[in-house]
């Protein structure tokens, strides 16, 4: 029978027309008639759904309230009492496999999404050169000279000046536990460091896919994700709501598959710093190349840095045994987004 035209559209608009693939996810998430009522109504307020569908209140908001349970709508973060469809496929994912109830076969979809067809999406994001979502912020104790980091640039300040705190499960990672793609190395953390601050963390408590912490433990989750050698990743602006994702390259799709399978390297904003070396130190030990999740270092006689695919993170600094490595300021702060 197909998706009724509003949900067919979405798929398009979010990068998957004629996807049979995202054609059952959106069946599964919208699953009643008035769940797909509800779809081709939004964005809106619950009295613009009722509005425009007919429903009366309690029929629109327990619809709606399924439909924001299930992650399939989202509160608008800056319009107070809006909904939306997720603007994002990779958005949509990570919404919809946090549902505590989330099915197999959803895991399974996305898996082929993900594995499949998302490649298709990068010539298309190429060429309408669209912002990445998300940005790197490097480890902080790996740039020696801190009168260069700004707030901007601080992944504590984050949590150090934020009002509420929430950690979730980390979507990636579920999605590769689920589907059998979790790497039996992966180096992440037991503790989940997927953490938000603010609105978004309000909204990850109203869904309870999110638990309240303090922010000491959000500091130490963050060291353990250091320590482990992750990369922070944030929202690519400057704001006060803020969430953090705290990647892997084994599991983590901005890394594994964008960065390090399909090469969109404009997918994810470098932070405003790049790592040097000073070779005379270097012993070409290794342990940098190993550290890079990011594929830009290379070792012969010297250890050396592929600058187009440095992200800036400081792993390499804070892992050299001899410590060849440093950061230095890359690019202006007026590079990051502030819209």
């Amino acid at each position: 029978m197909g998706l009724p035209k509003a949900l067919a559209d979405y798929s398009a608009l979010i990068g998957f027309p004629g996807s049979k693939t995202m054609e059952r996810i959106l069946e599964m998430l919208f699953g009643t008639d008035d769940e797909k009522r509800i779809a081709e109504s939004l964005p809106g307020t619950i009295g613009d759904i009722v509005s425009k569908t007919g429903f009366s209140l309690l029929q629109a908001e327990t619809a709606l309230k399924e439909l924001v349970r299930k992650g399939a709508v989202a509160q608008k973060l800056t319009e107070a009492g809006q909904y939306r469809l997720l603007p994002a496929m990779i958005e949509l994912r990570d919404s919809t496999v946090l549902c505590p109830d989330a099915p197999q076969e959803l895991f399974e979809l996305w898996d082929r999404i993900i594995s499949s067809e998302l490649e298709q999406l990068i010539p298309l994001a190429r060429s309408m050169k669209f912002d990445p979502l998300t940005r790197v912020l490097p480890i902080e104790k790996s740039i020696k000279s801190q009168d260069t980091v700004l707030d901007v640039d601080s992944a504590r300040k984050i949590f150090e000046d934020a009002d509420l705190i929430t950690v979730i499960p980390c979507a990636c990672r579920m999605q590769a536990q689920r589907v059998g793609k979790r790497d039996s190395n992966c180096p992440a953390p037991k503790d989940s460091v997927c953490m938000q601050t603010n609105r978004f963390a309000e909204i990850t408590l109203k869904r309870g896919v999110g638990k309240q912490i303090d922010k000491s433990e959000a500091l130490r989750r963050l060291e353990a994700a250091e320590e482990a050698g992750l990369v922070h990743l944030v929202r690519n602006n400057v704001k006060k709501d803020m969430f953090m994702c705290n990647c892997c390259a084994c599991c983590c799709v901005g890394l594994h598959t964008l960065i390090r399978q399909y090469q969109y390297i404009e997918g994810i904003a470098k932070s405003r710093f790049s790592a040097m070396i000073n070779e005379s130190v270097c012993t070409a030990c290794g342990v940098c190349a190993d550290r890079c999740l990011f594929g830009a270092i290379s070792v012969d006689t010297v250890a050396s840095v592929n600058p187009d695919l440095c992200f800036g993170c400081g792993n390499c600094v804070a892992s050299c045994p001899e410590e060849a490595f440093e950061l230095v300021e890359a690019r202006p702060v007026e590079c990051i987004r502030v819209k």
